[in-house]
């Protein structure tokens, strides 16, 4: 089965304090090993929200045929700096099965 996950997050006020050079310091560091770790059993599609007043500032669409692995990028997430120096809080994360009906045997 293919599926898809709406991974939505909101950087907090600490990451935009942080100089910009850092943050892409921090994010060579921390960040892009754990989506480089990930790649060959993902496809991570990311999206800045229109962040003034909502939920998410940035959103990933991850397409993916095993849940695990999309669980494993989760988990590597929250155990990571970005997350334990509450730099971005994940906001929502919803999976869904592309095509159900036919996942469920209907015509």
């Amino acid at each position: 089965m293919k599926y898809t996950a709406f991974l939505g997050v909101r950087f907090e006020p600490e990451w935009f304090l942080m100089d910009p050079a850092d943050r892409d310091g921090f994010e060579a560091e921390h960040v892009f090993p754990i989506l480089g770790k990930h790649s060959p059993f993902l496809h991570i599609r990311p999206f800045r929200a229109a962040a003034f007043g909502a939920r998410h500032t940035n959103f990933f669409l991850v397409h993916f045929d095993d849940v695990p692995a999309y669980n494993g990028l989760v988990e590597d997430l929250r155990e990571s700096p970005l997350m334990a120096r509450r730099f971005v809080t994940i906001t929502d994360n919803f999976i869904g099965i592309e095509e159900t009906y036919q996942a469920d045997g209907a015509e």
